[in-house]
């Protein structure tokens, strides 16, 4: 069953756009309520909670009886807890710090509260929440010395990124472990198969959430503060 660690009065699930129609259907069983802005799509009453759901597919529900309200939800819904491969990578855009990927091997529905890290207040915090729920996690950091050590060789983020993606999808493979597999971002070059590429997938995929969490927990940990090298030929990433 979903996970049940919250930030005080509330807990907060996220969701697919592909999601929401069961969702909408669900929630209109119960007492509706207004909107407050333009970005709820709709909002309504379970027992003690107030439910309000985002047009980014993601959930709040506030109020004492949250843990109990969830649950209910998710099991209202009926929605596959199905287990996948998610991969994420922070320091792309950064000047200094390591570049991070990282990649999560866990059922979906315990992975509902994660989402894109930048989006999230207490990154330790939920960095918790994966390692508490998730199979594994598997994360590449790689100094800015290093980076710049490849990038000098010719490989652009891109290359680096997509080597681990495989790195990691070989040890999950030699494990015979065959699950969905979805990266975060613009297609890379990869030789492993089957694998899709999702932009915004860290908002769209909790497992992917999950991995945004764990690259990001790695970069706020690291004591590489250099600062990387400038570039004057732009890279395709």
């Amino acid at each position: 069953m979903p996970c049940s660690t919250v930030d005080g009065m509330q807990a907060v699930l996220n969701f697919g756009k592909h999601e929401k129609e069961p969702i909408k259907k669900f929630l209109s069983l119960f007492p509706s309520l207004e909107t407050k802005n333009e970005f709820e799509e709709l909002r309504c009453r379970m027992g003690a909670s107030t439910l309000t759901l985002y047009h980014t597919g993601k959930l709040t529900i506030q109020g004492r009886d949250h843990a109990e309200v969830k649950k209910v939800l998710l099991e209202g819904l009926g929605l596959a807890d199905s287990m996948v491969i998610g991969v994420d990578e922070t320091g792309r855009g950064e000047d200094s710090g390591p570049f991070v990927i990282a990649s999560v091997l866990g059922p979906t529905n315990r992975l509902r509260e994660l989402r894109d890290s930048k989006k999230t207040s207490d990154v330790a915090a939920k960095y918790d929440l994966v390692t508490e729920h998730s199979l594994a996690n598997l994360v590449f950091s790689l100094n800015s010395e290093y980076v710049d050590r490849l990038r000098r060789k010719g490989h652009t983020l891109n290359d680096i990124e997509a080597k681990a993606v495989d790195a990691m999808l070989g040890f999950f493979e030699a494990l015979d472990e065959k699950h969905r597999i979805v990266v975060d971002g613009s297609p890379l070059k990869v030789k492993s198969k089957g694998v899709e590429f999702m932009v915004k997938g860290d908002d769209l995929e909790p497992v992917v959430g999950a991995a945004s969490i764990a690259a990001k927990h790695v970069r706020n940990l690291s004591a590489d503060k250099k600062k990387r090298e400038t570039w004057q030929k732009k890279e395709k990433d």
